[in-house]
């Protein structure tokens, strides 16, 4: 029969309980399980037990529009509705919004199914959605996403309006928002229509029988246990007290786990890529900057991920029916590529030491480009270093300085590197302009491309029809500039014991979709092997 109990090595668990915020495979990867990294299984028969437990923390709030725990969002999940659903193809899907249209892109009119009741059964309506959207504007958690929205309003019990400061046929993308009831912002625990309830102490989750799934739901109750220290939280999930955990793995603990649990990725918006500073210094050249498009191992770089990453030559995700592998497989890992661009700028050995020089003029330049990275995180300093090999067998040389957060974002806001290596989530439209206006926080490269602008604006306010052409004119235009150099999209994990869920359809902005359609066993422990990694 299938086992609730296996074990979680502490090395895992030491990185689920510092998760970041941040939390899509292609769709038939939805229950795929993926392989595993090192780690070692106890050899250990345990008792499972016959109730389902979710983790979270009365430190920090469970009002989904505010709440920051990640272990607190994924409760949240079960007791509130997303307006819309986004799946792992970035596809957005009708939920508690059932219809929408517009006819310019900047005005748009939504439906809301008003069969959907909140929790203390009173119905839900337009209003409710409106008033949960303007929350949403003002919420640290949603702003940004939001940022574009300059009007919201209910037409009437069915439904709103929406109004924004530029033309965004991917607004629907962007409102994978809880609802929850008007007026109840400032409550801890605010009404809400999901297929869980509170209890009234606040220590489980009620299956909601007028949720419309009701029916299917896998369980009736869910219960809810506090494990604030990392060594708790390993014991509880050992021993079958706790049901779920995420995992980030690319934060800096992920050190690996064992075979024994199910791993199931799902795609993020989590983008790495290599930032260069277009102003000052050798990066202000063109040429160098379009020739590393070819100069990164991406493959290698999935690789440190264990496969829990997306590889990618544009800067918006390979999951997404708008990326034109076409065009992005021409920038695939290539030295001898590198080697020619850089020989057809006039890079060359004038002195004869082994090493490339520049001549500007009269003047032969040395070349010693300056990359910095975060010394946290071993993944990007492993790439840094692997890229300043390659070069070097080039020629080029490059010193890698891996830098502390605080002395590393102070290099960034200083302009003082050639080279960063980086990591931001974007939007679920992708839009790109947080990373290039010439004003943004993030263009940290100096970047002052009115082109680009217009060509990202002409991206999201393209129809489906035209959606792809106008995205591979954005990436165009980045790539041939050579501002960035796009590197991959993480993948985030739920780990589970092995065969107690199926059905799961994890995704970034609700790792819990579908979870009417779970199907939950309890069972007898199976004695593991001696290595259940093979």
């Amino acid at each position: 029969m299938a086992t609730k109990a296996k074990k979680l090595t502490a090395t895992l668990l030491a990185a689920v309980m510092v998760l970041s915020v941040c939390a899509c495979g292609n769709a038939a990867e939805d229950d795929y399980v993926k392989g595993t990294t090192a780690g070692k299984d106890i050899n250990k028969s345990v008792a499972a037990d016959d109730v389902f437990t979710l983790n979270y923390s009365s430190k920090y709030s469970m009002n989904p529009m505010v709440a920051t725990n990640t272990n607190n969002q994924l409760v949240c999940n079960l007791v509130y509705e997303n307006m819309i659903e986004v799946d792992n193809n970035y596809e957005a899907q009708p939920n508690v919004i059932t219809e929408w249209k517009t006819e310019d892109g900047v005005h748009w009119v939504f439906t809301v199914d008003t069969s959907r009741r909140f929790h203390n059964g009173e119905q839900m309506t337009a209003k409710d959605v409106a008033y949960s959207l303007n929350v949403a504007m003002n919420s640290e958690r949603f702003a940004r996403r939001l940022n574009c929205v300059i009007g919201v309003g209910a037409n009437d019990e069915k439904t709103f309006s929406v109004t924004l400061s530029k033309a965004n046929y991917l607004l629907p993308n962007l409102m994978a928002i809880p609802v929850i009831k008007n007026g109840s912002y400032k409550d801890d625990h605010p009404d809400g229509t999901g297929p869980y309830k509170y209890a009234s102490d606040y220590k489980s989750l009620l299956k909601f029988d007028k949720y419309p799934n009701a029916a299917t739901l896998p369980l009736d109750v869910i219960y809810l246990k506090e494990y604030t220290t990392v060594d708790s939280t390993i014991s509880a999930f050992e021993d079958s007290l706790l049901d779920i955990v995420m995992n980030d793995p690319s934060a800096p603990t992920n050190l690996g786990y064992g075979s024994s649990n199910e791993i199931r990725g799902f795609n993020t918006t989590n983008f790495h890529y290599i930032g260069m500073n277009t102003e000052t210094g050798e990066m202000a050249y063109d040429g160098l900057r379009f020739a590393l498009n070819y100069a990164f191992d991406r493959e290698s770089l999935v690789d440190q991920f264990n496969g829990f990453a997306l590889e990618t030559m544009l800067p918006v995700s390979p999951a997404c029916s708008f990326y034109s592998e076409s065009y992005a497989k021409q920038f695939k890992y290539n030295l001898k590529q590198v080697q020619e661009i850089l020989g057809n700028m006039g890079l060359k050995d004038y002195d004869e030491d082994g090493m490339l020089e520049m001549k500007v003029g009269e003047e032969v330049r040395e070349l010693d480009l300056d990359f910095i990275v975060c010394s946290a995180s071993s993944i990007k300093t492993n790439v840094a270093h692997k890229f300043a090999e390659d070069m070097q067998t080039l020629g080029l040389k490059v010193t890698v300085r891996e830098l502390a957060w605080s002395e590393y974002t102070a290099a960034l806001e200083q302009g003082n590197f050639d080279l960063y290596y980086a990591e931001v989530r974007l939007n679920p439209d992708f839009d790109l302009s947080m990373l290039f206006k010439p004003d943004g926080k993030l263009n940290y490269g100096k970047v002052n491309d009115e082109t680009l602008m217009e060509l990202i604006g002409s991206y999201l306010g393209a129809k489906s029809d035209g959606r792809k052409d106008a995205c591979a004119n954005m990436c165009a235009q980045i790539i041939n500039s050579g501002y960035i150099v796009p590197l991959c999209f993480e993948k985030h994990q739920m780990i589970t014991h092995r065969g107690v869920i199926e059905g799961i359809k994890a995704c970034e902005n609700n790792p819990l979709m579908n979870v009417q359609n779970w199907k939950v066993t309890f069972g007898e422990v199976a004695k593991k092997t001696d290595d259940t990694n093979k």
